[in-house]
């Protein structure tokens, strides 16, 4: 009977601890969930659908159910979700996911009346019982890379899902396609008729540019950048950039310099949001390295792009303040952009294959972003605004602001820094250059 007593007061306290450590960890993710960058502001989505294993026959790798999936998005450094059926909503919540919901019927029609898709869109989301899971929906996945023929139904789609509160999520071909595949004459004008059509809050397309032979496709990658840049100025609108996280046909094997010089290089043209084209294997041809292969289990690529992910967190406070002023390039100018002729705040910079985005913040202030777009070397960057002032950076570990000084103005391949510059000021008034 004793040893009864003392097992079942063992039990009790066991369970009690576990019942605080998970709250603990709930907790936790939900205090981190906050510090972090919200989608609204910069979404970060693994391109395409959530992999869905049959639990029911057990674990699936490092995943045993749909709150892992959840989960490893959040832990890879994700704010939304793939494109998600309702019955998966429920498990984004407790990690804070935006939603991107992907329902079978929306845009499966040839022909749609406004009254047809009103009526689909508002069926979709009534799968969503819980008005409090309405809320984790962000966007509403429509279609990828459509011609500029669909433009007119998809139109009725986006006002269907508007009306109901929501993104219509719609992403576009890369500059690469032919003007066939546009179903327009020229790249410019298959954009200026999306935005004329389709009225969209925001461009998404995806353009994919490093190389199994250890190259950056720099004319194509940097050209597709200057081209969404300028009509997403033109059109007072943000874009997404769907950079690649996969190898497959002739196209690299991910790794930290191929990764953060898709990302920091959107981030450098001022890209609102960042997509990752796949999280999760495909069973096809020479496929590989996802993060989630094929059997359920995190690779290399997974903590690679974490990294990046975190970064962008921990530069977004700052950076989603910032107004792209200007862009160019240093060294090697790929087609269509400039060179340091056309800075706005930079006096001078050292040598190397460089980007540099030029910001303000509310205050005018300026900022620079610089990118090492050699994938394969380090680099020292030494640079100068043209007004002096004490150099800073913007820490990418969330410890806010330091100085721009000895070691740090080393970029690993691939690799961004965020600056600014720190005025002394007497009565309200700039007196003199710190």
């Amino acid at each position: 009977m004793i040893t009864n007593r003392l097992f079942l007061r063992k039990w009790a306290m066991v369970s009690l601890l576990m019942m605080l450590v998970s709250g603990l960890t709930a907790q936790g993710v939900s205090d981190r969930a906050d510090k972090r960058v919200k989608a609204e502001d910069f979404i970060i989505f693994p391109w395409g659908g959530v992999s869905t294993p049959d639990f029911s026959v057990g674990a699936w790798g490092d995943m045993t159910g749909p709150a892992d999936l959840m989960k490893d998005l959040y832990d890879c450094g994700y704010n939304t979700t793939g494109f998600i059926p309702a019955k998966y909503v429920q498990y984004a919540v407790p990690f804070r996911l935006a939603v991107i919901l992907r329902d079978g019927e929306i845009a499966s029609y040839p022909d749609v009346t406004p009254q047809q898709a009103e009526e689909t869109v508002k069926a979709a989301l009534n799968k969503i019982e819980s008005p409090e899971l309405r809320k984790a929906v962000y966007s509403v996945y429509i279609t990828d890379e459509p011609s500029a023929s669909m433009f007119p139904r998809l139109h009725l789609w986006a006002d269907a899902i508007r009306e109901q509160g929501f993104l219509p999520y719609i992403n576009l071909y890369p500059s690469s396609a032919n003007n066939e595949r546009l179903g327009s004459e020229g790249y410019e004008a298959h954009l200026d008729e999306f935005v004329r059509i389709c009225h969209p809050t925001y461009i998404s397309y995806d353009k994919y540019s490093v190389f199994d032979d250890e190259t950056l496709d720099e004319d194509g990658f940097y050209s597709n950048l200057e081209i969404v840049r300028k009509k997403a100025l033109q059109y007072n609108i943000p874009f997404w950039n769907v950079v690649l996280s996969n190898a497959h046909f002739h196209y690299a094997e991910p790794s930290p310099a191929t990764l953060g010089v898709q990302v920091y290089s959107t981030l450098a043209y001022g890209g609102r949001g960042i997509g990752y084209f796949t999280h999760y294997a495909r069973e096809k041809g020479n496929y590989r390295l996802t993060p989630i292969d094929n059997y359920g289990h995190r690779t290399k690529t997974w903590e690679m792009m974490r990294d990046v992910n975190l970064k962008i967190h921990a530069l977004a406070p700052v950076y989603c303040t910032l107004k792209s002023v200007n862009v160019f390039h240093v060294g090697n100018v790929p087609r269509n952009g400039q060179g340091i002729e056309s800075a706005v705040h930079l006096r001078s910079i050292s040598e190397g294959n460089l980007l540099v985005g030029e910001f303000v913040d509310p205050d005018n202030k300026p900022y620079l972003l610089i990118v090492n777009k050699d994938i394969r070397k380090s680099v020292q960057v030494k640079v100068a605004f043209k007004k002096e002032g004490k150099m800073m950076l913007i820490s990418p570990y969330g410890r806010g602001k330091m100085r721009f000084a000895g070691e740090q103005d080393w970029l690993a391949p691939g690799a961004g820094v965020l600056l600014t510059v720190e005025y002394r000021y007497i009565h309200g008034k700039q007196k003199s250059f710190i």
